[in-house]
């Protein structure tokens, strides 16, 4: 059964004015394997757009999305469609009554695992660092706490499959390594397919097997991370020299380190 699978999509945005559109993808075909999947590419290109109509939250404006063989277009119900994915959006911020500690209980018990594991939680608490937040609610916490505790959500969820955009931007570098090591090998170990967009090369390198590579003026280009992400694609994909991207990439990462600090002293 194939997970997640394009046929012959076109999907664009309007500009303001209503002659000129954004064309994100013009009748692109491709069906996606198990296993864990970065998005890469320059701002702009449809990495976030693509999630969405992977997961069914945006229809096309031309072909078909299929999951789990079921077109996307029918797949109108919330709660069967999340049975097969779920998706974590950006900057997620939502305020609750309840604490951390119930609120993942909750989720877990209101998901879609059918065998329950005792030391499921205990293990997602330990691993996303939550320890010290689980009598918090979520309006009380720093962003980057709010991130670990929503990749902590998605896993509790039990989709089969998850899409996550820019899901750790706000961790430090510390955790960010940590997260991924998890993400990926719980992937490996409860045989779930997890999407994912970063802005840091080096962390899809080491925690995908598949790379989309997003371009300005082309199609997204697919394929074994090994064979995807060369220098060579690279320097493509983003326009620039490789070593002025990895300082573009150091600076940005810097940027959200102090917005991140800026948020934990507020």
């Amino acid at each position: 059964m194939d997970l997640i699978k394009f046929e012959n999509v076109s999907f664009a945005y309007e500009n303001n004015d209503a002659e000129i559109k954004n064309n994100v993808l013009n009748d692109y075909s491709i069906t996606f394997p198990e296993g864990m999947i970065t998005l890469i590419g320059q701002n702009g290109t449809g990495k976030s757009t693509f999630l969405l109509l992977a997961a069914g939250l945006l229809h096309p404006l031309k072909g078909n999305v299929y999951i789990f063989n079921k077109n996307s277009n029918i797949l109108t119900d919330i709660n069967e469609r999340q049975k097969y994915v779920s998706f974590i959006y950006q900057n997620m911020e939502f305020e609750t009554e309840e604490t951390i500690g119930d609120l993942l209980n909750f989720v877990y018990d209101n998901g879609y695992y059918k065998e329950k594991k005792n030391d499921f939680i205990p293990d997602l608490i330990k691993e996303l660092e939550l320890e010290k937040i689980l009598l918090k609610k979520t309006q009380e916490i720093s962003k980057g706490e709010l991130q670990r505790t929503i990749i902590a959500f998605s896993l509790l969820y039990g989709s089969k499959v998850i899409m996550m955009d820019e899901p750790i931007f706000a961790l430090e570098e510390k955790q960010k390594i940590k997260v991924m090591d998890y993400l990926y090998n719980f992937a490996k170990s409860d045989k779930i397919t997890i999407f994912y967009s970063l802005h840091d090369i080096d962390l899809s390198k080491k925690f995908s097997d598949y790379t989309l590579l997003f371009y300005k003026d082309k199609m997204p280009r697919f394929g074994k991370t090994d064979i995807i992400l060369t220098r060579d694609n690279i320097e493509e994909a983003f326009e620039i020299p490789f070593s002025l991207l990895r300082t573009k990439e150091r600076n940005f990462r810097e940027a959200l380190m102090y917005l991140q600090k800026t948020d934990k002293n507020l």
